[in-house]
């Protein structure tokens, strides 16, 4: 294995508390711990470090079925949760569906129009075709705004374009045209630092599950451009080197400055949120009132989540609370020239890698090299994320801060945000599905909704119930109705059979028509 640089290891007191970085200094305590890398791939070099670097408190590499810690860098499929059963695994079902780029812009989108005063981190988004109506209505009374388009299976920044016309949106590359695209009002307004726009991969670690616990890590990647930022024109609309934050994208520029520095300030292109914070104080922000700020941010996007984790973990251990899971997701935010952050995407799958390709002019091919920025910040990510998820969830509740990762969300607080109404919605759905949790509600039982009573009306029949459930799931790939979909019929349900009501909002609307359902159900 090749050598990494031990300058990184933190010693830790028994409460898992940073108390000074000191090269070589192991932590006074450590439980054995077997990693299974089975199922790793970009991530095998940092975990043979982590096994190396405490191999003195007994850690080891295992393979098969055996160990206490399963570290696996794809999705696990449904049918192989089990293995969470046996061993802590970094996978929670249905974490790799929130990712995707539309059902995370369908989520959001929902709660924005449920709970606008607390879901306003999220740019204006377009989900495209269901939304194209709406994305030309928009772009005709604003025609000076500029949208950026994402293909929903895109990654590394592939297909994204910048565009201010309608017709200049193109086909996207993965699928047929305006299919599963997402655009979004482009942040024209960003904060900048020396003259260049960037974005910030934060690391939040969901510990549990059921409850629902999780941790922000102190440590990050700051991803900047590496061309100064203009606002979008004419001229400068298709330089993704000065309007793209993407690393994938911009190691490839011949502006990309690599840095080997981790703690001082630098002008690299990729840089830890040590030396990164640095240059923000040192241009005069409040670097407190930031992290604050994005702080409230992921709490709001967590407890969002938390309603659909929890659904699919129950689909995956049929209601029961046999898994072992954590998962460390990559939230990816901008700030604007007003410090207020932006959600750009979540990433269920960051990268793990700590390698770096280095070029030469001696040598025709690049060299595979450990880069320290990465090994510095994941280091700690990997390491911590699975000493925190090895301890029970009441003792996890407990830690305010552990080593690199402070407790940003024990499952508490989630009313004061308006998310029961899509917990309830779940257990109407879970209900529906049988006594075993299901992915999705066949047609016969989505039309067990028509046999309650005041559910079916002179406008509103049984037979209407069956057409409603095939027009939603016209283009689903098994023909069922999935949970974002069972959304939208309720909504549908409720708009037909609740007129007379003292409703001031959406919110209210449909807190009447699910609390009628579940008092029949």
């Amino acid at each position: 294995m090749e050598s990494v640089p031990s300058n990184t290891i933190t010693k830790r007191n028994d409460e898992g508390n940073n108390e000074e970085a000191i090269t070589n200094h192991k932590p006074s305590k450590l439980p054995k711990i077997a990693i299974n890398a089975s199922r790793s791939r970009g991530e095998l070099k940092l975990i043979q470090h982590l096994v190396e670097k405490n191999k003195g408190f007994g850690w080891k590499m295992a393979y098969g079925l055996e160990g206490n810690v399963m570290w696996s860098g794809m999705a696990i499929p449904w049918e192989e949760t089990y293995i969470a059963c046996e061993m802590h695994l970094n996978r929670i079902p249905g974490a790799a569906d929130i990712s995707e780029k539309k059902l995370t812009g369908f989520y959001l989108n929902k709660f924005q129009e449920y709970f606008p005063e607390n879901y306003d981190f999220y740019p204006k988004t377009f989900l495209l075709p269901e939304n194209t109506q709406e994305l030309q209505e928009y772009m005709k009374s604003n025609p000076n705004k500029t949208f950026i388009a994402k293909p929903t299976a895109g990654c590394q920044g592939d297909g994204i374009i910048l565009f201010k016309k309608f017709q200049d949106l193109p086909s996207s590359p993965y699928s047929n045209a305006f299919k599963d695209i997402v655009v979004q009002e482009y942040i024209d307004n960003p904060l900048l630092i020396r003259g260049k726009k960037f974005d910030l991969r934060m690391y939040v670690l969901i510990s549990n599950v059921k409850p629902m616990i999780a941790f922000l890590n102190e440590e990050g990647l700051a991803r900047f451009c590496t061309k100064d930022y203009q606002k979008p024109n004419s001229s400068n609309l298709r330089d993704l080197y000065m309007h793209l934050t993407n690393y994938s994208l911009n190691k490839l520029s011949p502006n990309y400055k690599y840095t080997e520095e981790c703690i001082e300030i630098n002008e690299g292109t990729k840089r830890t949120f040590t030396s990164f914070w640095k240059s923000v104080e040192k241009e005069g922000y409040d670097k407190n009132k930031i992290m604050e700020n994005i702080k409230d941010l992921i709490k709001k996007l967590l407890i969002s989540l938390e309603p659909y984790l929890q659904f699919s973990y129950n689909v995956a251990y049929e209601g029961k609370d046999d898994g072992k899971c954590f998962h460390v997701l990559g939230i990816d935010i901008l700030l604007d020239d007003e410090l207020k952050p932006w959600l750009l995407e979540i990433n269920a799958n960051p990268s793990m890698c700590i390698d770096f390709e280095e070029h030469s002019d001696e040598k025709k091919k690049p060299v595979s090299v450990i880069c320290p920025v990465d090994l510095f910040v994941k280091e700690k990510v990997m390491e911590d994320a699975i000493l925190i998820s090895r301890k029970k969830p009441a003792k996890q509740k407990e830690l305010t801060k552990y080593g690199s990762f402070e407790l940003i969300y024990n499952g508490e607080g989630s009313s004061d945000y308006g998310m029961a109404i899509f917990k309830e919605i779940l257990e109407i759905f879970g209900k529906l599905s049988g006594a075993k949790f299901k992915t999705g509600l066949t047609s016969g039982k989505f039309i067990k909704l028509a046999s309650l009573p005041n559910m079916t009306s002179s406008g509103l029949t049984k037979a209407d119930y069956d057409i409603l459930y095939k027009k939603l799931v016209q283009n689903s790939a098994d023909k069922q109705m999935d949970f974002a979909t069972f959304v939208q019929a309720l909504e549908t349900l409720a708009e037909k059979l609740i007129k007379d009501m003292n409703a001031t909002n959406k919110n209210q609307h449909m807190s009447v028509f699910i609390h009628s359902i579940l008092s029949n159900l």
